[in-house]
C-alpha cells in the first residue's frame, strides 16, 4: 500500500512540475517569438492527427462502418462553414454521426 502512496506522490509531482514549469521559467522575461509561433500550431495539429487516427483505413464504400465516419467528418465540416461556430459544429457532426451509426452502423 505504501509503494502505491510513493508511486501516486511521484506521480503527482512529476506532472505538476511539467504543468509548472513554464510558468516558472516565463515569469519575469517573455517566452521566444518561435515558441509562441509553435504554441499555435499545437491545437490544430492535435486535432488532425485525432481525426487522422479515428478514420478507417479500410476504404470499402458499401460497408457502414467506412463511410459513416466520413459521413460525420464531413458534416462537422459542412456545418463548421455554413455557421462558424465549433459549438454548432462539433454537437450537429456529432448528432449525424450518431443517428448515421444506429440507422445504418
Amino acid at each position: 500500500m505504501l509503494r502505491i502512496i510513493i508511486a501516486i506522490a511521484v506521480m503527482t509531482a512529476a506532472t505538476m512540475l511539467t504543468r509548472f514549469f513554464p510558468f516558472i521559467i516565463f515569469s519575469k522575461k517573455e517566452p521566444p517569438k518561435w515558441m509562441l509561433s509553435g504554441a499555435k500550431l499545437i491545437p490544430g495539429a492535435v486535432m488532425m492527427v485525432l481525426v487522422v487516427t479515428s478514420l478507417p483505413h479500410n476504404l470499402a464504400i458499401r460497408i457502414p462502418e467506412t463511410w459513416i465516419p466520413f459521413a460525420g467528418v464531413a458534416s462537422v465540416t459542412i456545418l463548421h462553414l455554413i455557421f462558424k461556430h465549433p459549438l454548432v459544429s462539433i454537437f450537429g457532426g456529432t448528432t449525424i454521426y450518431m443517428l448515421l451509426l444506429n440507422f445504418f452502423g
